[in-house]
């Protein structure tokens, strides 16, 4: 196989092993979440927890009742992403999967050990979960001209 050289200036892309995925998304507390609304794509800031339990991965938030995210159709995509302006990097995870609102039950089984807390607390009762049926990452690396690490330099 021949790798045909980067000019310096250009990024190089790669794809995240599904581990450090679970592991960014373990790690960031806001994320966005896609849906359709009204015909129309919405997406919208949420901050969130992941539960790893015995069913799986669970990404929980709450939110307001009969709000655009409560009323969301169940197929739904999730983004976290980190990004370094000055080094022109950064890497992003994408979820996509099925929401699920969460039963009386599943609330007051959770609530003891694990609340998403939400930033803006007043009226956010209803509990929502992203059940992931895919999970992609990638991240974008900067090519540096040079080979030494960018502290270095003057």
């Amino acid at each position: 196989m021949t790798t045909v050289p980067q000019p310096a200036g250009e990024s190089d892309l790669e794809q995240l092993p599904d581990d450090e995925c679970r592991l960014l998304l373990s790690l960031a507390t806001v994320g966005r979440i896609a849906f359709m609304a009204d015909e129309l794509p919405i997406v919208l800031p949420v901050n969130y927890r992941l539960l790893n339990q015995e069913s799986g991965l669970w990404i929980v938030f709450r939110t307001r009742p009969g709000n655009t995210i409560d009323r969301a159709p169940e197929q739904v995509a999730f983004e976290v992403d980190g990004v370094d302006h000055e080094h022109q990097r950064g890497w992003s995870v994408l979820v996509r999967g099925l929401l699920h609102h969460l039963d009386q039950n599943e609330i007051e089984m959770l609530r003891t050990r694990f609340d998403p807390k939400p930033w803006p607390q007043f009226e956010r009762s209803s509990w929502l979960a992203i059940k992931p049926q895919i999970v992609t990452g990638r991240r974008l690396r900067s090519v540096d001209q040079w080979s030494l690490p960018s502290e270095a330099y003057l």
